[in-house]
């Protein structure tokens, strides 16, 4: 076995908060520095049909000659599928995977780069373009339907270089019928099974000036150069939409185009393997993390390699790569097949979610370097904590480090399985995101397509965007659950940057919770079927009858909208909130013993059905009444946890469901029994009920279930699930739980849209010496001399007789803080640096 060098860490930079980037109550702040133009005049072209290897991605050129040097450039491109461009032969920009995943039904996303520096002094200038597949023409069979997608098309690609030359005259260089097409290198891109590449059949200096692209002049190119199809107008989708979308839209020929709001995908870091030699002419590395990317081939030879590179997150017991996905029955899954011929190369219009790469066909370190490439958007990190404690740390880094390998064009669950924009994920960590990201443009383009989504009855699918898979009337659907998050994201941007969201969601976001409102089932509860999932022992929805959790995901959406104040229903929205907690009640509430029951105590039997896999069924209609439905599960965490932070409870129970909670979770060892919908509340329930050493007790748990021992198991990333076999080993929505440490334990709260005013209410707990968290600007937190064992007492209260204390806050310009602190003082302070001392 060989192990050179270790992984590459993470530079102290990469998990280190960036100071505000400023605030956008303004939409336009959030646009494009470069706009596209207010007229388009290119058309849009694909390939010609050709008889080569159909699956070979298209390549496209055209040179022109300027009659005075170039002095300044920008390119607006739009493809269907994803585009590499270059000018000159030179990349017209880092951004990868670009333009952007969007409903092609609708529109398409479109970027504007300035290419200047790579056509400055030339009066020869060439725009080359080749395209991948992306969503858009998924050939890999899959279940979520994009293989199946009503706009499946041959990629197809539309843009305009705007030249100002050296004299003064300007120029729009435009697709049209005189470009040239032809296939190269490149001939197999799926977003689940990789690339295929063979250098031996790539056209040398087509992306150059000067190359001749006469129809068979170039003997290596794998298709013969050819005239491009232009493809014939259709004024169809080019018509008007019937809501504006807070990206700004100009028509084409085709789909109108949609300037790119979120921030681009960008190689973010390089990461050195270390190798294991499998003794066959294998080689596996391992990065030492779960990282969205690609590998990059750096070979050492000018002699023809052939090398296959298979990626994944988990090894088999002899040590090689396990690649394989449920959801693709192809029998190829994150594999790149690569003939090198002494030039480097990576990925094009795919990426990986991968720890290990295994490599037949060469010795890295002899025949190539093989290096790990970390790619996601450009969102800027914004905040995070800092502890003293080892499982709150390991957490932090582990959620930072998850998010980021899902930041690609919309919030995914997973880089490796899936990449789906799942409505659920986001739901339950939203708090969390926004504590640690700049997500005002990300969020902000997401809910663009929301509104695409958005069936005329107005629901919507449980991933965004859908190519037709996961609404009502499909799979792991209907699910409010999640889909409610498209009013609490609404909500959260207006609050947490101040934006001015509803009049362009507002409509549909009501018509939405009407949606909802008007299929409450007989007992007047919302229906779901994916619930509290993946709690421990469950490999999809919990065993409680999940109209409880749908209910009150449900009334959270309502609530949100009732309180915030812009619908001009909110009083209906208000009734019908309260109305919904009032059924909750009296089906699951059992007030004799202060606990919410799993099973329904009034009404109908209604528990969900469903295999877990992606498949489960919608639940059966409430009037059924089935012997072998599934028996009562007895008490479950979440309904309490819920309850609890939803604020039904009556104020009588209040203490009696919390205490019942804390038993249970005692009886269990210190173990949480909650999936990602309970998780993202329980260290807040807890900490609220005076038991914050119980949320750490829960956190730091060594045996499973629970963070560290995930953390002791050696993951630097968060994991699907909390039982074996665990499927993805970069999913997010299990951590969403960090919130409680800025939200409960800190005591950060905002209090006015864009953090003008805002709360502190530090709980200090035995044990933890250090606490600190930074949000844009604000920092606050404690520090506190050891004082011993980390208990609760007999009543189930934590001993808070801290010796000595210190509570520091900074308070950014045009912000104010309200801070009450543990002994009982309350004061009010503006910008600076405060401090405060306790006990002593």
């Amino acid at each position: 076995m060989t192990t050179p060098s270790p992984p590459l860490s993470p530079t102290p930079a990469e998990h280190s908060p960036s100071r505000d980037i400023g605030p956008a109550r303004d939409l336009e702040t959030l646009r494009p520095r470069i706009p596209l133009p207010d007229l388009w005049r290119a058309d849009w072209i694909t390939a010609s049909p050709w008889a080569a290897d159909p699956h070979a991605a298209p390549i496209f050129r055209r040179a022109w000659e300027l009659p005075s040097p170039v002095a300044r450039a920008t390119l607006h491109v739009s493809g269907l599928g994803t585009v590499l461009a270059w000018v000159n032969g030179h990349p017209a920009s880092e951004q990868r995977l670009a333009p952007g995943l969007t409903n092609a039904s609708v529109a398409a996303r479109a970027v504007s780069w300035d290419v200047t520096a790579q056509a400055a002094g030339s009066t020869r200038v060439c725009l080359a373009a080749e395209l991948g597949r992306g969503f858009f023409d998924l050939h890999s069979p899959e279940v979520w339907m994009w293989s199946e997608a009503p706009w499946r098309e041959a990629p197809r690609v539309t843009a305009e270089l705007h030249v100002t030359c050296e004299d003064g005259c300007e120029h729009v260089l435009v697709t049209d019928e005189t470009w040239r097409c032809a296939t190269g290198g490149l001939r197999f891109d799926s977003l689940y099974e990789g690339e295929t590449w063979d250098e031996a059949l790539e056209p040398h200096g087509w992306r150059e000036p000067g190359f001749e692209d006469a129809d068979g002049h170039d003997t290596r190119a794998s298709s013969r150069w050819a005239p491009v199809t232009v493809l014939a107008p259709d004024p169809g989708p080019s018509a008007a939409l019937p809501r504006p979308r807070a990206a700004r839209e100009i028509p084409t020929t085709g789909l109108p185009l949609r300037e790119a709001m979120a921030e681009p995908i960008l190689v973010q870091g390089t990461l050195l393997p270390t190798w294991t030699d499998l003794g066959d002419g294998r080689f596996v590395g391992d990065l030492g993390r779960v990282v969205a990317g690609w590998t990059r081939l750096e070979p050492l030879t000018d002699e023809r390699l052939e090398v296959t590179l298979v990626h994944g997150e988990r090894l088999a017991d002899d040590g090689s790569v396990i690649a394989e996905n449920a959801f693709i029955p192809t029998g190829r899954f994150q594999r790149d097949d690569v003939a090198l011929e002494g030039r480097p190369f990576e990925s094009h219009h795919t990426y990986k979610g991968f720890r290990y790469v295994e490599v037949r066909g060469a010795v890295p370190g002899r025949d190539a370097e093989i290096l790990g490439r970390a790619a996601w958007a450009d969102v800027p990190l914004v905040g995070g904590t800092e502890t003293s404690d080892p499982t709150l740390a390991w957490l932090e880094e582990a959620f930072i480090a998850t998010v980021r390998a899902n930041l690609h064009w919309v919030l995914t669950d997973t880089p490796t399985y899936e990449k789906n924009g799942w409505t659920g994920d986001a739901q339950v960590a939203l708090p969390a995101l926004l504590t640690r990201f700049d997500l005002r443009r990300f969020l902000t383009s997401w809910l663009d397509d929301f509104l695409d989504a958005q069936r005329e009855d107005g629901s919507l699918p449980v991933i965004v965007p859908s190519a037709g898979w996961g609404y009502g009337d499909g799979q792991c659907a209907p699910a409010p659950e999640w889909t409610t998050l498209y009013p609490v994201l609404v909500d959260a941007l207006e609050g947490e940057y101040g934006l001015d969201l509803w009049p362009i969601h507002g409509e549909a976001v009501e018509d939405y919770l009407d949606f909802e409102l008007a299929r409450l089932d007989a007992d007047g509860l919302a229906v779901g079927i994916l619930g509290d999932y993946l709690s421990p022992g469950a490999d999809g929805p919990p065993p409680e009858d999940v109209r409880l959790e749908s209910s009150l995901m449900l009334h959270r959406a309502l609530d949100v909208i009732a309180r915030a104040g812009r619908s001009i229903h909110r009083e209906r929205y208000a009734r019908a909130r309260d109305e919904l907690a009032a059924h909750v009640l009296r089906v699951f509430f059992d007030a004799e013993r202060s606990v919410f029951a799993s099973a329904p105590l009034h009404g109908n039997p209604h528990l969900a059905d469903g295999d877990g896999a992606g498949n489960s069924a919608p639940p059966e209609s409430p009037a059924h009444s089935d012997p072998g439905a599934p028996t009562d599960p007895g008490f479950r965490q979440t309904p309490q946890i819920q309850a609890l932070a939803s604020g039904i409870v009556p104020a009588g129970h209040v203490d009696a469901v919390r205490r019942h909670l804390v038993e249970d979770i005692r009886a269990r060892g210190d173990h949480h029994d909650a999936g990602c919908l309970g998780m993202a509340h329980l260290g807040g329930v807890l900490v609220q009920a005076g038991r914050a050493d119980l949320a750490l007790a829960v956190a730091r748990n060594p045996a499973p279930p629970s963070w560290e021992s995930w953390r002791l198991a050696g993951h630097r990333t968060l994991l699907e699930m909390w039982v074996e076999p665990v499927r993805s080993r970069a999913h997010y929505f299990m951590g969403a739980g960090v919130d409680f440490v800025a939200r409960d334990l800190v005591g950060l709260h905002r209090t006015a849209p864009d953090w003008a005013t805002f709360e502190l209410r530090p709980v200090l707990v035995p044990g933890l010496d250090r606490l600190a968290v930074e949000h844009r600007g604000i920092r606050a937190g404690w520090e506190q001399e050891a004082d011993g064992d980390l208990r609760g007492d007999a009543d189930g209260a934590s001993d808070l007789d801290i010796p000595c204390s210190r509570v520091h806050l900074t308070v950014p310009d045009g912000s104010r803080a309200l801070v009450h602190l543990p002994d009982g003082r309350r004061l009010e302070v503006g910008p600076g640096e405060h401090r405060w001392e306790l006990g002593g």
